[in-house]
């Protein structure tokens, strides 16, 4: 044990149970130095030699956790989760206060400018970062709630967009130099359209999913929901074929009792870390389309679905969502059509 003067201010620099404590007291006073380092090391006898936890920092953490999820859809985009918080990267969790989580949080809203819907993602996977090191035996930090935000109606596209977003998407389009890239923006796109999916799904979507002897697409789901079978559109159907068709890969045209080859169907994208969506948020800017992402195409799909006679369960299903809850962000769609069949029963 030591504490040591470096200029003016105390630092404790000691070892308890094989943990390193090296750490400011922020002060010239000695005896509230000598005072810290007490409580410092009582702190960590505690955790480590009582409770048989053991300290670990937050980018320590992050790291351990991503090595435990190796192997998943999700490993990929594990780091992406956490990056809002890497103001805490060196601070070990057990330090950090639950109000300092809650006040980073709200600032990436307020003045950086994220969503708050992705900023909520983030703190899912910092809760879950907590249980991951309650269940290994690290000290964890604190929990804390998802941001609230005013709930809006969910930005979908109408049909009129669609079509407009999809001729200017069109890799014809003389606005296009590269037509291959204008190809798969084009590709992907209608792949989104067409079954619902997260971006990622589709980036990911091996041909083995695909069964062309039953005209079916197979989404396993990147968010731990329940992977779906649906049927492919002609539009879709002629996408996937083409792509096929015009592959690079040896062989991948040939199939075995109706199924493709273990390869991916967007084999670009797939190997991106961040799967961009430049020429599709470019298009929408150039037609006047606002308010976007990809995962607007989803919305897009469920919407569409609803509109046209399906229930909330069957799109429920459709999207692969575990529970009806989630489907109930569409369920403003919903009431509408239901008053215009109701009222079409006394009608005739």
């Amino acid at each position: 044990m030591a504490l040591i003067k470096r200029g003016d201010i105390y630092h404790v620099r000691a070892q308890v149970a094989g943990v390193m404590i090296a750490r400011s007291t922020k002060t010239k006073n000695k005896r509230i130095a000598e005072q810290l380092e007490a409580k410092w090391i009582s702190e960590v006898h505690s955790e480590v030699v009582v409770a048989n936890r053991m300290p670990i920092t937050f980018e320590k953490a992050v790291i351990k956790y991503a090595e435990s999820r190796r192997g998943t859809r999700v490993h990929h985009t594990i780091a992406s989760k956490f990056k809002l918080f890497n103001v805490f990267a060196n601070r070990t969790l057990h330090e950090i206060k639950a109000a300092e989580v809650t006040t980073a949080a709200c600032d990436l809203v307020s003045v950086t400018g994220y969503a708050i819907n992705t900023v909520n993602v983030s703190i899912l996977y910092w809760n879950a970062l907590q249980n991951f090191c309650i269940k290994n035996g690290y000290t964890p930090g604190p929990k804390i709630k998802r941001l609230a935000g005013a709930k809006g109606r969910i930005r979908f596209l109408s049909d009129e967009e669609v079509t407009k977003l999809m001729k200017e998407l069109d890799p014809a389009n003389p606005f296009y130099r590269k037509k291959a890239y204008a190809q798969e923006s084009y590709d992907f796109t209608v792949a989104l359209l067409h079954t619902g999916a997260r971006d990622q799904e589709i980036c990911t979507l091996k041909l083995s999913q695909i069964d062309l002897g039953n005209n079916t697409i197979t989404i396993h789901r990147s968010k731990g929901g329940t992977d779906t079978t649906i049927t492919m559109s002609n539009t879709l159907r002629e996408v996937v074929l083409r792509r096929i068709a015009t592959s690079k890969v040896p062989n991948i045209g040939k199939t075995l009792h109706g199924r493709a080859d273990e390869v991916h169907l967007f084999p670009e994208r797939c190997k991106l870390t961040k799967h961009g969506n430049v020429m599709f948020i470019d298009a929408c800017e150039r037609i006047g389309i606002t308010d976007v992402s990809l995962h607007t195409l989803r919305h897009t799909f469920a919407c569409k679905l609803l509109r046209n006679g399906l229930s909330l369960n069957e799109v429920q299903h459709a999207l692969g969502h575990k529970n009806i809850a989630s489907t109930m962000c569409y369920a403003h769609i919903a009431p509408n059509l239901t008053g215009n069949r109701i009222a079409a029963v006394f009608n005739t």
